[in-house]
Parts: structure tokens; C-alpha cells; sequence
């Protein structure tokens, strides 16, 4: 299966996931020109903005994935009062939500985040979805 079926795929299946919890969630359509994240969710009055990446290598999630048209915009998302923006990262089976301030702040000191640093700075998605309420 190819990246890019593998990370729609994970949209797909996060936005279900987000849904069966009671999020309103919206996958982004794929355009020529991209977008800054794949999925917007609402819960109890309050937006969220994610970017879904699969992991798909023991080497982890290399942080040259990230853009700058994504970093950019979950700055402004978080400067007009929306909160954080997130990266949904999926592990295997597991699916890991990591702060954008945490991702920007590890792409100032490596190239990748190993699974082991996934595992230790983000939420598993169960635990995440709880804070929502």
C-alpha cells in the first residue's frame, strides 16, 4: 500500500474513531495545492485541528514531514484562540496524539521521533479524547 493510501486511509478511520466519541469531525479533501491539516473536530463548543501521519518504520516519524504551511498554520490557529493544534501519529495499531508546540520544539533538535518518543509524549487517543469533554 502506498503513503499516501495509508495516511487516507488513517483519516478515514481517525475521523470514525472521533465520531463514535461525539465529535463532529471534517476530513479535508485532498487538493493540488494541500492543506495545512487533514482533520478539524468539534466537541462541547471547542475546534480542534489535526494532522494525521502514519508511522510506518522503526525509525520513527521523521519530522521532515512536517511543513511549513502546517507549522504556520497551527500557530495562527492557536493565536486566534482555538488551543493547540495536533498531530494524530499512528503506531502500529496505536494511535498517538502529540501537541503541536512538542513536534515544533523536536524539530529544533532531531530529524525523526522514534516510537519510543511518540509512546513518551503523547496521548494515547482514548486518554486525549477524555480531556475533550
Amino acid at each position: 500500500m502506498t503513503n499516501k493510501k495509508l495516511g487516507n486511509t488513517f483519516e478515514q478511520e481517525l475521523c470514525e474513531l472521533l465520531s463514535v466519541q461525539g465529535f463532529w469531525a471534517h476530513n479535508f479533501a485532498q487538493n493540488q495545492d494541500g492543506q495545512p491539516a487533514d482533520i478539524i473536530a468539534v466537541k462541547n463548543k471547542k475546534a480542534y485541528l489535526i494532522d494525521c501521519k502514519v508511522c510506518s518504520t522503526k525509525k520513527g516519524f521523521a519530522l521532515s514531514r512536517v511543513e511549513d504551511n502546517q507549522n504556520l498554520s497551527m500557530e495562527l490557529w492557536k493565536e486566534c484562540g482555538n488551543g493547540e493544534g495536533w498531530f494524530a501519529v499512528k503506531v502500529e495499531s496505536q494511535i498517538y496524539m502529540l501537541p503541536h508546540f512538542t513536534v515544533r520544539a523536536l524539530q529544533n533538535q532531531q530529524a525523526a521521533i522514534s516510537p519510543k518518543d511518540i509512546f513518551e509524549c503523547g496521548k494515547p487517543l482514548g486518554r486525549w479524547v477524555k480531556q475533550c469533554r
